[in-house]
């Protein structure tokens, strides 16, 4: 392949001799060839538990596998008669096995074996071998057929490279009672599983796992048709809150230098400045896509000359089995090994080059997609660690190419384009769109935004649209959080037709919305969906994604459980701008549609009995594939709509007064920040509105345990009569019920006068707590007779009416 001449950054970069592409690591080898060596153990009524996981071992033989370097044991094979038994301590958890496991009965889920293979740093070879025999002689000829079994598994349906998460252990020193405990359990009822205790945490177990945070113990179901994290918890099975990532490394900068041929093919080279966060980092995992291959690697202590690292990248193969966690098949985690720890507080440069495909897609006539828009560069974590960036592409020059961050440069070079962008400020993921773009620009003074809008030539009448989607979305998120971090954003068209997202300064708007509503039509039965979902999907995606500029950009979120503050904000965003541009009507009438939505079935159970919005991604399952998104995005909006309704003050001049304040406190407190649910609900109590505290301790404790940690939804139903009572008072009676809720819900119930003529005014409100009716006999002064009273006129509270 020819190349273009580099620039002078590249020049220096690769100005280092003898840097070997990938260089051997002995110990990585060890245990990647490692198989059973002729050691056994016979064993029964051994007892080995991790966490809510217990195996029992009846009897049979451990056969241990060739030991690393240094003569330590770190796996086995069992052949036997054994029993595994999943004790789930929260009752989240419990549910969700239920649902999963297809069995609504469940407490324990179980399974028997009669094989078993583990891997292990931690004291699993003592336990295994505490009073018995070691004995030796030639390999088992059937454990060593199993083992084979699992690589072929760990590569074909797991697709995590376990090896490397091992050498972290073993290179890296850390003791026996912080090891890892990894068992592939194929039993007799029950689909292959990988069950995972991990002291660093789940998201540690491989970099494109990060997403899944801190929680420590684990049962990753390898189903073809319903697998995925059938158990995700905490050690101690204690709590339904999520733990944050357990980071060993903190990026600091990013230098990206990013070459596309004609034939879409990438020459990359990234400079990554890091800080070591804990001692004795000899393994550093680094998320790419795998199909782009690391060939140079080196790093560069404070005051010392550059080093060669050694890469760890496992071939890329495809395969007929379903895709649990990657785009390609095979066990292609990508790492780099040191050839010494790490000093811990320093700062260093790591440098990487690589190349390969599928980073971009052609749909033709100058459309591409961005495919790996989190792995196109070698990075330490998306999302979780933001870092400063500069980024320099050069690509054909008929195309444009629009990323994260300021344009400082652009220019010609023979037949390329060359462009340099710089973020001002730390980002979370870095990100850029490609094809033939015509842009229309404008500044926005009210809400302070600098707006570019990139269409495909066959789409620009429909660029006006979208700038005046951006700027009212821009303003209404302005006015209610205050202005965010990036006051340039460009909206740009993707050629992906349904799907939207939001990068940080650079938005991916799906073509859909760059549609008419009779171009919509012809698409509806390629889509699978009704004509008003497309159409409000069109409508507001835009909206949703400049949301994201606030909530998952400038605040972030701590772990998969607390994604809903990304998600339901941005859907509640979305939804004020339909208040503000079209009419209160139309945003009662939004979340009346989000209400059927989280409680219809589709196809077995509602997306509101799936489990709670703490469960993250992990609601999505063969019972309900939408369940994720639904309560994600919709019951996450929701909790933010109910905040808003009971803060609301119609007394003062802006209604609306103190929950603009908490949000925007929420905003600058957060602010490069990760929070979870927790912090957000302190924020809440800080600013919460008397009628709130309904359990008189001055906490929300029981709201967001209802509503994010539950999966209640109350049916509120009412009786109310008014009559006049002579002297310019009335007369109001009747009851107030709350049904299909425990004894201990509580519910804040506002009352409201109708006068008729869209004329609504608030008269007070109500807690009722359990399923229970409360009457009501009142007499009050009023200006005129009401036409009738209601309850939860407003859609304040999620019901199922």
């Amino acid at each position: 392949m020819s190349r273009r001449p580099m620039s002078i950054l590249a020049l220096l970069f690769f100005a280092i001799p003898l840097l070997a592409a990938a260089a051997e690591v002995p110990e990585y080898e060890l245990l990647r060839d490692a198989r059973p060596d002729g050691r056994s153990v016979a064993v029964e009524n051994l007892e080995i538990m991790r966490d809510a996981h217990n195996f029992e071992f009846t009897s049979g033989t451990f056969h241990f596998l060739a030991p690393a370097s240094g003569g330590r044991s770190f796996g086995a094979v069992f052949i036997g008669e054994g029993r595994y038994e999943l004790h789930p301590g929260m009752e989240s958890e419990r549910k969700h096995l239920q649902i999963v496991a297809g069995d609504r009965n469940l407490e324990v889920l179980s399974d028997t074996f009669d094989r078993l293979v583990i891997l292990f740093t931690d004291t699993t070879a003592s336990e295994i071998a505490a009073g018995r025999a070691v004995t030796t002689g030639a390999p088992s000829a059937e454990a060593s057929r199993i083992y084979e079994d699992y690589l072929k598994q760990q590569k074909a349906k797991l697709q995590i490279n376990l090896h490397l998460r091992l050498l972290r252990d073993l290179l890296g020193g850390t003791p026996e009672e912080r090891g890892v405990f990894l068992a592939m359990l194929d039993g007799r009822k029950l689909a292959p599983a990988l069950i995972a205790v991990d002291p660093s945490g789940i998201g540690n177990l491989a970099a494109g796992l990060a997403f899944f945070g801190g929680e420590e113990s684990a049962f990753i179901s390898l189903d073809e048709e319903g697998g995925g994290f059938w158990y995700l918890a905490g050690s101690g099975n204690a709590s339904h809150k999520g733990k944050p990532l357990k980071m060993a490394v903190d990026a600091l900068h990013y230098t990206v230098d990013t070459t596309i041929a004609s034939n879409l093919s990438i020459d990359g080279a990234t400079t990554v400045t890091v800080r070591p966060l804990v001692a004795g980092i000899r393994v550093l995992p680094l998320h790419i896509l795998p199909k782009l291959r690391l060939r140079e690697a080196s790093y560069v202590l404070e005051g010392a000359e550059p080093a060669r690292a050694a890469i760890v990248q496992e071939e890329v193969e495809l395969g007929r089995f379903k895709r649990l966690f990657q785009d390609e098949t095979g066990d292609a985690d990508a790492a780099l090994v040191f050839p010494e720890a790490l000093p811990a507080g320093s700062r260093i440069e790591l440098r990487l080059r690589y190349e390969g495909r599928d980073v971009l897609r052609s749909l033709g006539a100058d459309s591409y997609s961005v495919r790996a828009r989190e792995s196109w560069y070698p990075n330490l974590g998306t999302f979780t660690d933001p870092a400063t960036y500069e980024l320099t592409f050069r690509y054909p020059k008929r195309n444009n190419l629009v990323a994260t961050g300021a344009l400082i440069e652009e220019k010609t070079e023979d037949d390329q384009k060359v462009s340099v962008w710089r973020s001002e400020g730390a980002m979370r993921v870095a990100g850029f769109n490609f094809g033939r773009f015509e842009k229309a620009s404008r500044t926005d003074e009210q809400s302070g935004a600098s707006i570019d809008v990139y269409t495909h030539r066959d789409f620009r009448k429909m660029s006006g649209d979208s700038m005046i989607d951006a700027i009212n979305a821009s303003r209404v998120a302005t006015a209610f959080f205050g202005k965010h971090s990036y006051q340039r954003v460009s909206v740009t068209q993707q050629s992906e037709w349904s799907f939207g997202q939001s990068w940080p300064t650079l938005i991916y708007l799906p073509t859909l919305a760059l549609t008419t509503s009779t171009d919509r039509a012809f698409m509806l039965e390629e889509l699978g969906a009704a004509v008003f979902d497309v159409q409000e999907f069109a409508k507001m995606v835009g909206w949703h994604e400049i949301a994201h500029q606030w909530w998952g950009h400038q605040v972030g979120w701590q772990s998969y459980r607390d994604q809903w503050l990304s998600e339901g904000l941005a859907e509640f965003t979305a939804a004020l701008v339909l208040q503000m541009t079209e009419s209160t009507a139309a945003y009662n009438s939004y979340w009346d549609r989000r209400r059927q939505e989280i409680l219809e079935n589709a196809p077995r159970i509602s997306a509101a009995d799936a489990g709670p919005i703490s469960n993250g991604i992990r609601l999505s399952t063969r019972a309900n594939p939408r369940a994720a998104q639904t309560i994600i995005y919709s019951k996450g909006a929701w909790v933010v709509q109910m905040l808003r309704r009971m803060m609301n003050d119609p007394a003062k001049e802006n209604s609306d007064a103190l929950f603009i304040a908490m949000m925007r406190d929420f905003v600058t407190t957060w602010t490069g920040k990760n929070p979870a649910t927790s912090d957000f609900q302190k924020i809440v109590e800080k600013h919460m509105a008397p009628p709130m505290n309904a359990t008189g301790n001055g906490s929300m404790g029981y709201f967001f345990n209802q509503w994010v940690y539950g999966t209640e939804i109350p049916r509120l139903t009412s009786n109310l009569s008014v009559s006049k009572a002579g002297g310019g008072k009335y007369r109001i009676q009747g009851t107030i019920t709350q049904a299909e809720v425990s004894e201990e819900f509580r519910t804040i119930v506002p009352i409201y006068l109708d006068y008729g003529k869209d004329s609504i005014a608030k008269l007070g409100q109500m807690v009722l707590v359990g399923s229970s009716s409360t009457p009501i006999d009142v007499e009050i002064a009023l200006p005129r007779e009401p036409r009738r009273v209601v309850i939860n006129a407003m859609q304040d509270v999620l019901t199922r009416k």
